[in-house]
C-alpha cells in the first residue's frame, strides 16, 4: 500500500514538474511580446497616444516592407547588382517552395507536399423532400 501511495505521488508530482517547465516558454513569449510592443509604439506613436493609428500603421509597414526587401536582396542577389534577375527570382522561388514542403504546420493538417491553398467543395445541397403518399 505504500508503495502505490508512494508511487502515485510521485507521478503527480513528475506532471506538476513537467506542466510547469511547459508554462514556462509561454510566460518568456508573452513577456517578449508585451517588449516588443512597447518597442513598437516608441519607434511609431508619434502622437504618443498609445496605439497607432492609420498613418502611423502605414509608416511601420513600409519600413517592414523594406527590412524584408532588403534581407530578400541579401539573400539572393548574387551578383551584388541590388536587383533580383530571373534566375535569382527563380531560386527564391525554389527556395520558398521547399521551405513550405518541409513547414511542420503543413504536414500536421496532412496537406500534400506542394500543395497550394486547398480547395473544399460547397456542401451539397440538401436532398428534397420525398413526397408523402396520398391519404385515402
Amino acid at each position: 500500500m505504500k508503495k502505490l501511495l508512494i508511487l502515485t505521488l510521485g507521478l503527480a508530482l513528475t506532471g506538476i514538474c513537467v506542466q510547469a517547465e511547459d508554462e514556462a516558454p509561454a510566460a518568456d513569449k508573452a513577456k517578449k511580446a508585451q517588449a516588443r510592443y512597447a518597442e513598437m509604439l516608441k519607434k511609431y506613436d508619434k502622437n504618443g497616444d498609445g496605439k497607432l493609428d492609420e498613418a502611423e500603421k502605414a509608416a511601420m509597414q513600409a519600413d517592414n516592407k523594406k527590412k524584408r526587401e532588403a534581407e530578400l536582396l541579401k539573400k539572393y542577389d548574387k551578383n551584388g547588382d541590388g536587383k533580383l534577375d530571373d534566375a535569382e527570382r527563380e531560386a527564391m522561388r525554389e527556395d520558398r517552395k521547399s521551405r513550405a514542403q518541409e513547414n511542420p504546420r503543413r504536414k500536421e493538417k496532412g496537406e500534400k507536399p506542394g500543395a497550394g491553398a486547398t480547395v473544399t467543395p460547397p456542401p451539397a445541397p440538401p436532398a428534397p423532400p420525398t413526397p408523402s403518399e396520398p391519404k385515402k
